[in-house]
């Protein structure tokens, strides 16, 4: 994961495993694949490292209990920012359509269906069951650059094509019947939309510097881990930097 949380400044959190977590367990394995298992933890108190069993007393279970919060609540932030980031950027691109055809054209209309229809599979993706977050899919930019370039781009020159004799038309006829032309309410209409994009990325990068404090906190939570549970000790799970 690499977070650009503004033009200069941005935070770095890597995932050596692929983990799993969700409201009462935690676990990892080498990729998101059906590989070997290396921990899990089921709350309270079940901690299964490298197929063996490690005994917990109370202050290790209050740990784990509290890395696991932690990995839950930065696996919904994740998911949540991961989906409005892919919107907004469906949503910058629905500004060029509407300056080219119009809000209300029925092409632009099934553009932003099928941008729905992304925003939809990459939250199955990100989402597989419910409150279960999967943290660290090496995949996920190239499935949405694959889904807007295969989905998304074809449809947006069909609409320029179908639509720039139906534009040349409306801006002749009003340049000689003095009435505003479809470009001028297209281009209205897209600077309405362009300005709500903007206000929706500020909003997008201060998450992402707040999201990048939460992955600080559970880098310096599970080195505590480490110190505390030496079987864990080998699987640095969060790096930030």
């Amino acid at each position: 994961m690499n977070l650009i949380v503004g033009d200069d400044e941005q935070c770095n959190a890597e995932l050596d495993y692929a983990v799993r977590v969700g409201p009462d367990f935690f676990e990892s394995r080498t990729d998101s694949d059906d590989s070997e298992l290396l921990v899990r933890y089921q709350s309270p108190a079940q901690l299964i490292v490298a197929g063996e069993t490690v005994d917990l007393d109370d202050r290790q279970q209050e740990l784990l209990k509290d890395y696991r919060s932690q990995l839950h609540n930065s696996g919904r932030e994740i998911l949540l920012l991961s989906l409005e980031a892919v919107d907004v950027a469906l949503n910058g691109l629905s500004v060029a359509v509407t300056a080219l055809a119009g809000a209300d054209h029925p092409n632009n209309i099934e553009l932003q269906q099928t941008s729905d229809e992304i925003l939809r599979r990459v939250e199955e993706r990100l989402n597989h069951e419910g409150e279960i977050y999967l943290l660290g899919d090496p995949d996920i930019d190239e499935f949405v650059e694959q889904a807007i370039t295969e989905e998304l781009e074809p449809r947006i020159e069909k609409l320029a094509r179908e639509s720039a004799g139906t534009i040349a038309w409306h801006a002749l006829k009003a340049a000689f019947t003095g009435g505003r032309s479809i470009e001028y309410e297209a281009e209205r209409a897209a600077e309405e939309i362009e300005q709500k994009v903007e206000k929706r990325a500020e909003l997008l990068e201060k998450r992402a510097g707040n999201l990048c404090e939460q992955l600080e906190s559970i880098d310096q939570l599970e080195r505590e881990l480490h110190r505390s549970i030496p079987a864990l000790a080998p699987y640095d799970i969060m790096k930030t930097g």
